[in-house]
């Protein structure tokens, strides 16, 4: 078939220090639209995102989960709210395959020039390729900085662990847009019983997906030998300081689960894999380019800020006692302190 089209949705809530690393990432892994809707942000993640809505690089939208009464399912979870909104939009309908990509989440391809377009061509275009996650840990990183996350977080989860509990991970998914036949979701696709076996559905490796799980909702599977191809590298704490930024502001899908818990079951750092360090010199590149708009540069600049800004409020804060101990950081030293 010709080049397939290939969007990327999304749902941000203050994320602005991340924005232009994952969406450089994006551009070179072959994405042809950007798509993201945004809520309650305070820290300028929509104003970047405005502003490269304005370049021409993505297509930002607020999120309707606005127009929900507080405390309603609608309001407190934006990404199913935002996942049914987009698939009106011209852009969702138009585009052959829909990628829905967290701003933490990096698709790691290990074919051709490492695009996700190369492993679409490789795998001869299929209905879906479902990519298990490698979980990041803070790599013993407990204060934030303003540098690549894909350069800094070089600790994982094991790639193909040993032991039938600890095999499962995380999914993401590239669906080709077939509405009526597979709905798309955050994690992968499902598709009526009845026509879940006439799919071309296959794993990180290319192996056909199990026939049992494609018409169900299940967000993970076994990881072993499914990695072939493609990964999706996750980084879901960054640094100790920018999991509480994350903690305090909650999940989009449910709010609570953002905890203690979380944390430790997330904060992998088991083996050293540097491999999307190959990426690196063009990101980097993408990077500069995107950041000789003076104006994109500078709202990079106040995120950052702003996200130092809660991390501060955040160690001072009485009601984050008891987390900060838990996590080994200590309280923001007082002004007479510094002084």
């Amino acid at each position: 078939m010709k080049k397939p089209s290939l969007l990327t949705f999304t749902v941000m809530k203050n994320e602005g220090p991340f924005i232009l690393e994952w969406l450089a990432y994006q551009r070179l892994v072959g994405v042809d639209h950007i798509v993201v809707l945004t809520n309650d942000c305070d820290d300028g993640t929509d104003l970047i995102l405005d502003r490269l809505d304005a370049m021409g690089l993505v297509r930002h939208l607020p999120n309707p989960c606005a127009l929900f009464a507080p405390g309603t399912p609608g309001a407190t979870k934006p990404h199913i709210v935002g996942i049914g909104y987009a698939r009106q939009l011209r852009e969702w309908r138009e585009a052959d395959y829909i990628f829905l990509s967290d701003v933490d989440e990096f698709p790691l391809v290990r074919v051709g020039d490492g695009s996700l377009k190369a492993l679409l061509a490789k795998t001869d275009y299929p209905d879906v390729i479902s990519m298990n996650e490698m979980l990041f840990g803070t790599s013993g990183q407990v204060h934030y900085t303003d540098s690549l996350i894909t350069e800094t977080f070089t600790q994982r989860s094991l790639l193909n662990p040993l032991g039938r509990q600890k095999t499962r991970r995380g999914l993401k998914s590239i669906t080709r847009n077939k509405p009526g036949v597979l709905k798309i979701r955050n994690h992968r696709p499902t598709a009526p019983a009845h026509l879940a076996t006439d799919l071309r559905w296959l794993d990180g490796s290319g192996r056909d997906f199990p026939l049992d799980l494609r018409h169900v909702h299940e967000k993970g599977t076994d990881c072993r030998d499914a990695t072939e191809l493609a990964v999706i590298n996750h980084y879901t704490l960054r640094s100790t300081e920018s999991f509480l930024v994350k903690m305090a502001r909650g999940d989009a899908v449910a709010p609570e689960r953002i905890n203690l818990r979380y944390f430790r079951q997330r904060n992998r750092n088991e083996e050293h894999d540097t491999t999307i360090h190959a990426m690196l010199p063009r990101l980097k590149e993408e990077i500069e380019r995107l950041k000789r708009d003076p104006h994109l540069a500078d709202l990079h600049v106040q995120s950052v800020e702003a996200h130092k800004a809660k991390i501060a409020a955040l160690r001072n804060s009485p009601d984050f006692a008891e987390i900060l101990k838990r996590l080994n950081i200590a309280p923001a030293p007082s002004t007479q302190q510094a002084a």
